[in-house]
């Protein structure tokens, strides 16, 4: 009997210990996020592209934050012809426990034109399919050294029709 209550205190404390143990566990963030493909888009990019039928002039500025858990893509155009034409765009591209990309884009079109998204890597590629109910895209991203290519093609509704685009972009690391 005496050993009986002598055990029970003791055993109540180690699973107390290894339960608070086991949750802190749970509760840290995870590790650095290690994508090579994340990795060869971050920096500094510049490029020209036809925006909706007019020249624009491309910065693209791409960090890792958040505990090196996503990159965060900020993208700034100007009209080469007419510098009172602009787009801004925002994006949030992350790595899920599939190792699927996930990501999120906001512009200043406004709410409505957020689109979310997913995707695959392929060696030096994302290969990302995303929407709105404006529009349905597959948007590419490939890395070659200072020479990054964003291609995208896909619908967007203008009248009530779905339009087809195709575009290609070629940025030049800064």
């Amino acid at each position: 009997m005496k050993i009986t209550k002598l055990l029970f205190p003791v055993f109540f404390l180690l699973v107390f210990f290894s339960l608070k143990s086991f949750a802190q566990d749970d509760m840290a963030p995870p590790k650095p996020l290690d994508n090579k493909v994340y990795e060869s888009m971050v920096g500094q990019w510049t490029g020209e592209s036809d925006m909706m039928g007019m020249k624009m002039k491309q910065d693209v500025n791409i960090h890792w934050d958040l505990g090196h858990q996503y990159i965060f893509m900020e993208l700034k155009a100007v009209g080469t012809t007419d510098p009172n034409t602009t787009y801004s765009g925002f994006g949030i591209f992350g790595v899920d426990k599939d190792g699927k990309s996930k990501g999120w884009w906001f512009d200043n079109w406004g709410a409505s034109a957020m689109s979310s998204g997913e995707g695959t890597f392929e060696s030096n590629k994302l290969i990302f399919n995303d929407g709105n109910s404006m529009f349905s895209e597959t948007r590419t991203f490939e890395v070659n050294g200072n020479e990054m290519t964003m291609s995208a093609k896909g619908t967007m509704k203008m009248g009530g029709k779905d339009m087809p685009f195709d575009e290609k972009t070629v940025y030049k690391k800064k």
